[in-house]
């Protein structure tokens, strides 16, 4: 069933909208407010900025349930532009066959005409359902950083790669808490709050293995046995731009990777040199976001060390060639 562009749901898309204003409003802000530094107290900085940043936290949680529902009506209508695409160049090409076969003689020039008319108001008419598809797509990639953002349901939010865990150490019954961004009524931690069970990592196991398994040994003195139905607390991320080379964009941080460089395909694109196509990934990992140098071209330092694979920790310094970014947990 076709969708009706008239009634596309763009109410998520307008609440956005404001939100991504006042963001951009609060970013320009704390630019401004690195180069009036000197100018005012260290008290005073950090209360202003502190207010700045708990906003920023404010919106982002806001934002994450507006988000979600934008990407349901975003992924209906990217359906539809498909679809509308494929009719679109299909009459194109009816008409070249309708010219191709008037020359091979099949019909007179009254037949043309009238085969053409035909053709051509269904040319005409999807052209006109096609651009107002565009145009509805531009509008909901306006309020996002990339489509990817518009991609993710509920359920790819909690999905993420196991990672093995330890010998005798089983994960099967760990726990991610994932992205939206809460703030905890008990501790004000701004944690996340969506909650999806890891995939159960089952080897091959022995007979005799699983025997000698079924009686664990005794944890080592002064050391707390690890409980593998623990909760592990993932915080999103962010890396805000230093300087001119790092352009203007705020990249967020959860749990798909990005990918940095020069090529378009990239999440954040760079135009600096010394950068190459496809310079870096960021993962998140149990340890937290991990930044790996996949040119392994010298271009990524940390605080000024170059790395070829780290962790981010909270206010690190990532160089990317000569663009600068302040790493931030939220």
């Amino acid at each position: 069933m076709a969708l009706d562009l008239n009634s596309v749901d763009l109410s998520a898309v307008e609440a956005l909208a404001a939100i991504k204003s006042e963001q951009d409003q609060l970013g320009e802000r704390l630019k401004i407010m690195e180069s009036k530094r000197s100018q005012v107290s260290t008290e005073v900085y950090q209360r202003v900025q502190s207010d700045y940043r708990k906003r920023q936290a404010e919106l982002m949680s806001q934002a994450a349930p507006l988000i979600q529902k934008a990407g349901e009506a975003y992924r209906a209508l990217r359906t539809e532009l498909a679809q509308l695409e494929t009719a679109f160049k299909t009459a194109q090409l009816d008409r070249e066959e309708v010219d191709f076969r008037h020359a091979l003689g099949e019909f007179d020039e009254k037949e043309l005409a009238n085969r053409v008319k035909a053709v051509d108001a269904r040319i005409a008419e999807h052209g006109k359902a096609r651009t107002r598809a565009l145009a509805l797509k531009e509008r909901f990639l306006a309020v996002v950083t990339q489509e990817s953002d518009l991609d993710t349901s509920d359920e790819d939010t909690a999905r993420m790669e196991a990672i093995p865990a330890a010998p005798g150490e089983p994960n099967s019954a760990a726990t991610i808490i994932a992205a939206p961004l809460k703030e905890s009524p008990s501790t004000g931690d701004p944690d996340a709050t969506l909650v999806a069970p890891l995939p159960a990592l089952k080897p091959a196991v022995s007979p005799a293995a699983a025997a000698s398994a079924a009686t664990p040994p005794p944890a080592p003195a002064g050391k707390r046995p690890r409980n593998p139905d623990a909760t592990v607390v993932f915080r999103q991320g962010r890396l805000e731009p230093r300087n001119a080379e790092a352009g203007s964009v705020v990249q967020t941080l959860g749990l798909k990777p990005i990918s940095i460089g020069t090529d378009t395909a990239c999440d954040l694109q760079l135009s600096a040199p010394g950068i190459a196509k496809r310079q870096l990934e960021i993962t998140m990992t149990r340890a937290g976001f991990c930044v790996r140098d996949v040119a392994a071209n010298g271009a990524v330092k940390i605080n000024g060390e170059m790395v070829q694979e780290r962790v981010l920790a909270e206010s690190d310094t990532l160089s990317v060639g000569p663009a600068q970014f302040n790493f931030r947990l939220l």
